[in-house]
């Protein structure tokens, strides 16, 4: 009896702490780490904040950093829906933060933003266009400034082009990456790449589940998944080799996500994909936005296979635009910023101080 008491209570000597250190993990906090000047102290007029705002009556969080709040706001819509890129972002675009006050949005769904999925009725391509128009208006007033660069990266991609349309006087430009166009065509091509790309690498096992797939529309319970293998085979041998495992790496490290987060960045595209996607299989940006009343650039990868590349330049080609810019990233696929972050950076700073220099000097004129 005494024997057995004490690997009982030994047996608690272990488990307990790990049991606390579980329940620790569990109900940490995400944090930021702070903006530094050259001597290692905070920034003072520099912004590092996670704050939850409301937007469409739900909670939402957002990622807020820069070396001044005085800054060009530059708004990052991710890909998705249900994906959080918050940590990529900061991973691979940080030096964004230098030029730019940068705001990431855990839009519905996604990873911080996950609870916000309470409301499934509300997940439709209009609300989450509104959650977007409501959360301009929430950042020029708080910082002061008229307009934001918008960049919209895949799903983000297909927001930033309607929120252009509808907003155009609360942004100085529109960047598109990953540009999605049209849903249908471009998951039917996206299949057929693959299938080119596989044949050409002899990758026979890619070939087999290319064609256990079959081409796109999917649909049923399993719908999520294969749009998912999809994505995967169709980034095969494309774009920056070891981008994958330095994205993964730095979700695992970022300090913004707790683990509940962690856990929820996987769970958002699995409750948030089913709900929205068929809704967009009829969308086509060629056909409802032709023309845009702001500057656009489009950033495309040319191994893109994801959002096939080709359908973007063919819709940039068709938009009337104030001006549009193509630029070509030709080792990347379907993360431009991500693949080739440095080169990224570099057009996203160069273009946008251009662009500013530019609208000062007309009101200057007009004064």
């Amino acid at each position: 009896m005494e024997r057995s008491t004490r690997r009982i209570l030994a047996g608690a000597g272990v488990g307990l702490p790990l049991m606390a250190l579980g329940a620790r993990l569990l109900t940490r906090r995400g944090s930021t780490p702070p903006i530094q000047d050259e001597w290692g102290r905070p920034q003072l007029e520099g912004i590092a904040s996670l704050e939850r705002v409301r937007l469409g009556g739900v909670d939402q969080w957002l990622l807020m950093r820069g070396r001044s709040v005085h800054n060009p706001l530059l708004l990052y819509l991710s890909d998705g829906p249900g994906c959080s890129e918050m940590a990529f972002v900061r991973r691979f675009n940080a030096p964004l933060e230098e030029h730019f006050l940068v705001v990431q949005w855990d839009q519905r769904g996604a990873a911080r933003s996950y609870a916000a999925l309470k409301s499934q009725d509300e997940l439709t391509l209009e609300q989450f266009v509104s959650d977007a128009s409501e959360l301009l208006e929430l950042l020029t007033s708080r910082f002061s400034q008229e307009k934001v660069f918008l960049v919209g990266h895949g799903w983000g991609s297909i927001l930033g082009v309607l929120l252009a349309q509808r907003r155009p006087e609360r942004l100085h430009a529109y960047i598109g990456t990953g540009q999605r166009v049209n849903f249908l065509e471009n998951d039917t091509l996206s299949h057929l790449r693959a299938y080119e790309l596989a044949l050409r690498y002899g990758d026979t096992q890619a070939i087999e589940r290319l064609k256990r797939l079959g081409p796109p529309p999917y649909t049923g319970p399993d719908m999520t998944r294969r749009y998912l293998t999809l994505a995967t085979l169709a980034s095969h041998h494309t774009g920056r080799k070891n981008a994958s495992s330095e994205m993964l790496s730095a979700l695992l490290k970022a300090p913004e996500y707790s683990l509940r987060d962690k856990v929820n960045f996987f769970r958002g595209p699995l409750a948030t994909f089913p709900r929205v996607y068929p809704q967009l299989a009829d969308l086509d940006l060629e056909a409802e936005v032709p023309r845009l009343e702001v500057p656009v650039w489009f950033l495309l990868g040319r191994e893109d296979y994801v959002t096939p590349s080709e359908i973007a330049a063919r819709y940039f080609d068709k938009l009337e635009a104030s001006r549009k810019t193509l630029l070509w990233f030709e080792h990347s696929g379907h993360s431009p910023l991500f693949e080739e972050p440095e080169k990224f950076n570099a057009i996203l700073d160069q273009q946008v101080r251009a662009l500013l220099s530019e609208e000062r000097s007309a009101e200057a004129l007009l004064h």
